[in-house]
Protein backbone atom coordinates (compact mmCIF):
# COMPACT_ATOMS: atom_id res chain seq x y z
CA UNK A 1 0.00 0.00 0.00
CA UNK A 2 2.60 2.61 1.13
CA UNK A 3 4.52 1.07 -1.98
CA UNK A 4 2.20 2.03 -4.54
CA UNK A 5 0.86 5.42 -2.38
CA UNK A 6 4.53 6.62 -2.66
CA UNK A 7 4.44 6.08 -6.76
CA UNK A 8 1.44 8.08 -7.02
CA UNK A 9 2.37 10.91 -4.78
CA UNK A 10 6.42 10.72 -6.90
CA UNK A 11 4.59 10.58 -10.13
CA UNK A 12 2.72 13.91 -9.02
CA UNK A 13 5.40 15.59 -7.56
CA UNK A 14 7.07 14.85 -11.01
CA UNK A 15 3.79 16.73 -12.58
CA UNK A 16 4.04 19.30 -10.45
CA UNK A 17 7.36 19.86 -11.05
CA UNK A 18 7.85 19.41 -14.51
CA UNK A 19 10.68 17.10 -13.69
CA UNK A 20 11.99 13.79 -12.92
CA UNK A 21 12.27 13.16 -9.53
CA UNK A 22 15.82 11.58 -7.40
CA UNK A 23 15.07 10.40 -3.72
CA UNK A 24 17.45 10.68 -1.10
CA UNK A 25 16.53 10.04 2.67
CA UNK A 26 18.79 8.94 5.09
CA UNK A 27 19.75 9.68 9.20
CA UNK A 28 23.21 8.65 8.56
CA UNK A 29 26.02 10.85 7.38
CA UNK A 30 26.63 11.50 3.63
CA UNK A 31 29.66 9.68 2.00
CA UNK A 32 30.62 8.43 -1.21
CA UNK A 33 28.73 5.26 -0.73
CA UNK A 34 25.79 7.04 -2.18
CA UNK A 35 27.66 7.65 -5.42
CA UNK A 36 27.43 3.93 -7.56
CA UNK A 37 23.78 3.91 -6.58
CA UNK A 38 23.09 7.56 -7.80
CA UNK A 39 24.54 6.90 -10.77
CA UNK A 40 22.81 3.62 -11.71
CA UNK A 41 19.71 5.66 -10.98
CA UNK A 42 20.45 8.67 -13.24
CA UNK A 43 21.11 5.75 -16.26
CA UNK A 44 17.85 4.56 -15.68
CA UNK A 45 16.77 7.99 -16.18
CA UNK A 46 18.72 8.53 -18.83
CA UNK A 47 19.34 12.32 -20.38
CA UNK A 48 16.81 14.58 -19.33
CA UNK A 49 15.89 18.31 -19.49
CA UNK A 50 15.05 18.65 -15.52
CA UNK A 51 15.98 17.22 -12.61
CA UNK A 52 14.63 17.44 -8.70
CA UNK A 53 16.35 16.06 -5.75
CA UNK A 54 14.38 15.05 -2.91
CA UNK A 55 16.52 15.46 0.02
CA UNK A 56 16.62 14.52 3.72
CA UNK A 57 20.27 14.44 5.00
CA UNK A 58 22.18 16.06 8.38
CA UNK A 59 24.90 16.15 6.59
CA UNK A 60 28.44 14.31 6.10
CA UNK A 61 32.29 14.31 4.92
CA UNK A 62 33.36 17.43 3.05
CA UNK A 63 34.01 16.03 -0.51
CA UNK A 64 30.62 13.84 -1.37
CA UNK A 65 28.44 17.42 -1.94
CA UNK A 66 30.28 18.38 -5.11
CA UNK A 67 30.80 14.70 -6.56
CA UNK A 68 26.96 14.57 -6.11
CA UNK A 69 26.28 17.78 -7.71
CA UNK A 70 28.93 16.85 -10.43
CA UNK A 71 27.15 13.53 -11.32
CA UNK A 72 23.13 14.71 -11.58
CA UNK A 73 24.40 17.42 -13.63
CA UNK A 74 25.79 15.09 -15.91
CA UNK A 75 22.70 14.21 -16.99
CA UNK A 76 20.14 17.29 -17.08
CA UNK A 77 20.30 21.34 -17.83
CA UNK A 78 18.29 22.30 -14.84
CA UNK A 79 19.02 20.99 -11.39
CA UNK A 80 16.55 21.57 -8.32
CA UNK A 81 16.35 20.46 -3.89
CA UNK A 82 13.45 19.82 -2.46
CA UNK A 83 14.02 20.22 1.39
CA UNK A 84 10.88 18.48 2.87
CA UNK A 85 12.73 19.07 6.07
CA UNK A 86 16.17 19.03 6.66
CA UNK A 87 19.35 19.19 4.46
CA UNK A 88 21.76 20.09 6.55
CA UNK A 89 25.72 20.59 6.50
CA UNK A 90 26.61 18.73 3.64
CA UNK A 91 23.29 18.00 2.21
CA UNK A 92 23.68 22.07 2.29
CA UNK A 93 25.75 22.47 0.35
CA UNK A 94 24.53 20.26 -2.31
CA UNK A 95 21.69 22.92 -2.32
CA UNK A 96 24.43 25.40 -3.44
CA UNK A 97 24.93 23.30 -6.51
CA UNK A 98 21.12 23.81 -7.56
CA UNK A 99 19.58 26.18 -9.70
CA UNK A 100 16.83 26.92 -6.64
CA UNK A 101 16.02 25.25 -3.53
CA UNK A 102 12.11 24.49 -2.56
CA UNK A 103 11.46 25.28 0.70
CA UNK A 104 7.99 24.56 2.91
CA UNK A 105 6.96 26.28 6.42
CA UNK A 106 9.27 23.67 8.43
CA UNK A 107 11.88 22.93 5.82
CA UNK A 108 15.74 23.41 7.01
CA UNK A 109 18.68 24.24 5.41
CA UNK A 110 22.39 24.76 8.24
CA UNK A 111 25.44 26.00 8.31
CA UNK A 112 27.95 23.99 6.19
CA UNK A 113 30.15 22.91 8.84
CA UNK A 114 31.49 19.17 7.72
CA UNK A 115 31.62 16.07 9.56
CA UNK A 116 34.69 14.01 10.17
CA UNK A 117 35.01 10.60 11.24
CA UNK A 118 36.56 10.32 14.61
CA UNK A 119 40.12 8.74 15.18
CA UNK A 120 39.62 6.38 18.08
CA UNK A 121 35.55 5.71 18.32
CA UNK A 122 33.81 3.70 15.52
CA UNK A 123 30.92 5.32 13.54
CA UNK A 124 31.75 8.22 15.47
CA UNK A 125 31.62 11.67 13.25
CA UNK A 126 32.67 15.08 14.50
CA UNK A 127 31.89 18.64 13.48
CA UNK A 128 35.01 20.26 12.36
CA UNK A 129 34.17 23.52 13.99
CA UNK A 130 34.12 22.09 17.21
CA UNK A 131 37.94 21.61 16.88
CA UNK A 132 38.57 25.23 16.55
CA UNK A 133 35.68 26.09 19.09
CA UNK A 134 38.24 23.97 21.86
CA UNK A 135 40.97 26.07 20.91
CA UNK A 136 39.53 29.60 21.39
CA UNK A 137 37.97 27.84 24.61
CA UNK A 138 41.26 27.20 25.72
CA UNK A 139 42.65 30.20 25.23
CA UNK A 140 39.87 32.38 26.88
CA UNK A 141 40.13 30.11 29.87
CA UNK A 142 43.96 30.86 29.78
CA UNK A 143 43.72 34.42 29.29
CA UNK A 144 41.01 34.62 31.53
CA UNK A 145 42.33 32.46 34.63
CA UNK A 146 43.07 34.10 38.09
CA UNK A 147 45.71 30.86 38.25
CA UNK A 148 48.18 30.79 34.93
CA UNK A 149 49.81 28.41 36.36
CA UNK A 150 47.46 26.13 36.82
CA UNK A 151 45.68 26.76 34.00
CA UNK A 152 48.36 26.15 32.05
CA UNK A 153 48.75 22.49 33.30
CA UNK A 154 45.55 21.58 32.71
CA UNK A 155 45.47 22.96 29.19
CA UNK A 156 48.95 21.13 28.06
CA UNK A 157 47.46 18.23 28.79
CA UNK A 158 44.51 18.60 26.61
CA UNK A 159 46.99 19.34 23.92
CA UNK A 160 49.00 16.51 24.46
CA UNK A 161 46.08 14.44 23.35
CA UNK A 162 45.31 16.10 20.39
CA UNK A 163 47.51 14.63 17.43
CA UNK A 164 48.74 17.46 14.73
CA UNK A 165 47.65 15.60 12.14
CA UNK A 166 44.46 14.96 12.81
CA UNK A 167 43.93 18.96 13.53
CA UNK A 168 45.75 19.28 10.03
CA UNK A 169 42.86 17.26 8.73
CA UNK A 170 40.27 19.04 10.53
CA UNK A 171 41.48 22.25 9.30
CA UNK A 172 41.26 21.11 5.64
CA UNK A 173 38.23 20.39 5.99
CA UNK A 174 37.01 23.79 7.26
CA UNK A 175 39.31 25.17 3.95
CA UNK A 176 38.11 22.81 1.27
CA UNK A 177 33.99 23.26 3.14
CA UNK A 178 34.48 26.90 2.06
CA UNK A 179 36.13 26.30 -1.11
CA UNK A 180 33.41 24.33 -3.05
CA UNK A 181 30.79 26.78 -1.27
CA UNK A 182 32.50 29.63 -3.46
CA UNK A 183 32.95 27.37 -6.63
CA UNK A 184 29.14 25.78 -6.05
CA UNK A 185 27.68 29.41 -5.95
CA UNK A 186 29.61 30.45 -8.47
CA UNK A 187 28.96 27.77 -11.60
CA UNK A 188 25.42 27.72 -10.13
CA UNK A 189 23.19 28.89 -8.01
CA UNK A 190 24.74 32.40 -7.82
CA UNK A 191 26.37 32.05 -11.75
CA UNK A 192 24.03 35.86 -12.16
CA UNK A 193 25.16 37.35 -9.11
CA UNK A 194 28.28 36.68 -8.16
CA UNK A 195 29.10 39.84 -5.86
CA UNK A 196 26.87 37.87 -3.38
CA UNK A 197 29.13 35.44 -3.21
CA UNK A 198 31.53 36.18 -0.63
CA UNK A 199 29.12 37.25 2.11
CA UNK A 200 26.85 33.70 1.77
CA UNK A 201 29.80 31.71 1.73
CA UNK A 202 30.82 33.28 4.85
CA UNK A 203 27.54 33.37 6.61
CA UNK A 204 27.17 29.64 5.66
CA UNK A 205 30.75 28.81 6.75
CA UNK A 206 31.21 31.01 10.14
CA UNK A 207 28.29 32.60 10.73
CA UNK A 208 26.62 30.38 13.29
CA UNK A 209 28.24 29.05 16.28
CA UNK A 210 25.57 25.68 16.31
CA UNK A 211 26.19 22.81 13.90
CA UNK A 212 22.35 22.22 13.69
CA UNK A 213 20.89 26.12 13.57
CA UNK A 214 17.95 25.99 11.64
CA UNK A 215 18.11 28.19 8.35
CA UNK A 216 14.31 28.23 7.22
CA UNK A 217 13.28 29.41 3.54
CA UNK A 218 12.76 33.02 4.41
CA UNK A 219 16.59 32.97 6.10
CA UNK A 220 17.59 31.42 3.25
CA UNK A 221 16.23 33.89 0.94
CA UNK A 222 17.25 36.81 3.29
CA UNK A 223 20.88 35.41 2.72
CA UNK A 224 20.84 35.28 -0.73
CA UNK A 225 19.66 31.71 -1.94
CA UNK A 226 16.83 31.47 -4.39
CA UNK A 227 14.48 29.65 -2.75
CA UNK A 228 11.06 29.01 -4.20
CA UNK A 229 8.49 28.65 -1.44
CA UNK A 230 6.49 25.75 -1.56
CA UNK A 231 2.50 25.44 -0.77
CA UNK A 232 -0.88 24.29 -1.77
CA UNK A 233 -1.00 21.10 -3.55
CA UNK A 234 2.73 21.09 -4.45
CA UNK A 235 3.84 21.45 -0.06
CA UNK A 236 1.33 18.96 0.31
CA UNK A 237 2.55 16.36 -2.19
CA UNK A 238 5.81 16.87 -0.37
CA UNK A 239 5.03 16.33 2.97
CA UNK A 240 2.88 13.84 2.80
CA UNK A 241 5.61 12.31 0.66
CA UNK A 242 8.50 12.73 3.52
CA UNK A 243 5.88 11.15 6.06
CA UNK A 244 6.29 7.89 4.32
CA UNK A 245 9.48 8.25 3.89
CA UNK A 246 9.90 8.32 7.63
CA UNK A 247 7.62 5.39 8.64
CA UNK A 248 9.31 3.67 6.16
CA UNK A 249 12.85 3.78 8.67
CA UNK A 250 10.31 3.77 11.56
CA UNK A 251 9.54 0.06 10.67
CA UNK A 252 13.17 -0.93 9.10
CA UNK A 253 16.11 -0.16 11.95
CA UNK A 254 18.36 -1.60 9.32
CA UNK A 255 17.65 0.42 6.49
CA UNK A 256 20.58 3.16 6.14
CA UNK A 257 19.11 5.65 3.31
CA UNK A 258 17.02 5.15 0.40
CA UNK A 259 17.76 6.38 -3.15
CA UNK A 260 15.22 6.10 -5.19
CA UNK A 261 13.74 7.66 -8.73
CA UNK A 262 10.67 7.70 -10.59
CA UNK A 263 10.54 9.33 -14.36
Amino acid sequence: MDSNKREQLLKRLGELRQSKIIVYFSYIPLDDSILVPLYKELTCIGKTKKIDLFLHSYGGAVDTPYKVVTIIREFCEEFSVIVPFSAKSAASMIVLGADEVVMGPISELGPIDPLVKHPSYKDFWVPVHALRCCFEYIEEMFYNSSNPDVSEIIINSVLNKLDPWIIGDYEKALKASKQYAEFLLSKYMLKDSKEKIPQVTHILTNGFFSHGYPIGRKEAKEIGLKVVEASGELWDVIWELYLLYQSIFSGDKSCNFLLSTLG
